[in-house]
Order: C-alpha cells, then sequence, then structure tokens
C-alpha cells in the first residue's frame, strides 16, 4: 500500500493508530497471507482512505475485495501487488477482523464490524454499509436521506456516513463512491474512496 507519514511499530499494545500504520507499511513481506474470500457477489477495485485526527494524518491506498453472500459481507484490503493486510467479516455471529502477523494470524472479534475496525485501528470501516451503498441504496430499515445530483449523481446520509455516487456507467453499474464521515468524539474523521473495476459485482 502506499503509506504518507505513517509511523512504524510491530508491538499490539501500542496505539491502535500506530499500530495501524505499521502494518499499512510492513505487512507487504509478512509471511503468512490470507486466503481470498469466496462465494457470493465479489466487488473488487482500488480504494484510497485519509484518517484525519487531533494529532495525525494518515494516508493509504492499495485494492479491495468485497465479497456480499446474503448476510455474510467480508471486505479485504490489500497492497497494490494483491497482498491482503486486513479482512473485516460480518455477519448475524458478529464481526471478526484478522491480519497477518509474525506468528501467523491474528484475530479480534466483536458485536459489529464498524465499532470493531474502531476499537482495533482507531478509525471506523463502513462494513455494515457498504455492501448496500455499493449498489447505490441505502441499508434497509436504517434512517437515511438520498439527494439526487445533476447527470444521475446523488449522495446519500446514513449511520454518520455520506456517500457521493458517481453516475452509472452504461451498464447500469456504480464505478466510484466516496464515503466521508466527520470526526466524532475521539473517533477521527475518515474518508475513504473506492473505485471499481470493470465487471465488478458479480
Amino acid at each position: 500500500m502506499a503509506k504518507e507519514r505513517l509511523s512504524e511499530t510491530g508491538n499490539p499494545d501500542a496505539p491502535a493508530w500506530l499500530w495501524l500504520a505499521g502494518l499499512l507499511g510492513v505487512l507487504a513481506t509478512a509471511c503468512t497471507t490470507l486466503p481470498l474470500a469466496t462465494g457470493g457477489v465479489s466487488y473488487t477495485g482500488r480504494f484510497a482512505l485519509a484518517v484525519d485526527g487531533t494529532d495525525r494524518h494518515e494516508t493509504a491506498s492499495g485494492r479491495f475485495a468485497l465479497t456480499v453472500d446474503r448476510a455474510d459481507v467480508t471486505l479485504d484490503l490489500s497492497t497494490p501487488l494483491g497482498t491482503t493486510v486486513a479482512r473485516v467479516q460480518s455477519g448475524p455471529a458478529g464481526a471478526r477482523l484478522t491480519v497477518p502477523s509474525a506468528g501467523g494470524l491474528r484475530t479480534e472479534q466483536g458485536p459489529d464490524p464498524d465499532a470493531l475496525s474502531l476499537q482495533v485501528l482507531g478509525w471506523p470501516l463502513p462494513v455494515s454499509g457498504i455492501s448496500d451503498w455499493i449498489e447505490g441504496r441505502p441499508v434497509p430499515d436504517r434512517p437515511f436521506r438520498m439527494d439526487p445530483g445533476d447527470a444521475g449523481a446523488a449522495q446519500l446520509e446514513q449511520d454518520g456516513w455520506t456517500i457521493h455516487f458517481e453516475p452509472r456507467d452504461s451498464d447500469g453499474r456504480i464505478r466510484r463512491l466516496d464515503m466521508s464521515r466527520p470526526r466524532q468524539g475521539d473517533a477521527p474523521a475518515v474518508s475513504l474512496r473506492v473505485v471499481l473495476d470493470a465487471g465488478a459485482g458479480s
């Protein structure tokens, strides 16, 4: 993953954001990697992430893979060369976040993926909503606001996130989403852009 002003640390007891910074910087050479998720509907593409807090500003970019199998959602974040460095899984049984480490795989569990990513990484990932947002729709049965834009663009507000949808392609697919969340309490502001590969969502 590309990185900018990211400190490096391998200490899991360090502050969560420092641990993540080290993860982004060094895990491309880790000897243990995560296998590909299979089944369901798959979306792949590129992502660009910016985290802006009181005492830090971090950016990272790479590739992502989202697999949706009914109520089960798996989000993988990878280096540009395809090494998976973080996996967040969500389903009826709860959430898991897995990363490779020098001794194998490290897994943390929690009640929901957004809270778990905030707890472990220091900032939230929109895993609980992205499987619907990537199709251009709000998550059912949760409050939202949708504002249509020009030329087929739209903006959605849900779960504390603002999602900007680019106009759909000729095949009806959305190719880019810009998701942002303002700073809330100790949680930093997060901006996440995903650009889908052609043919993603099959």
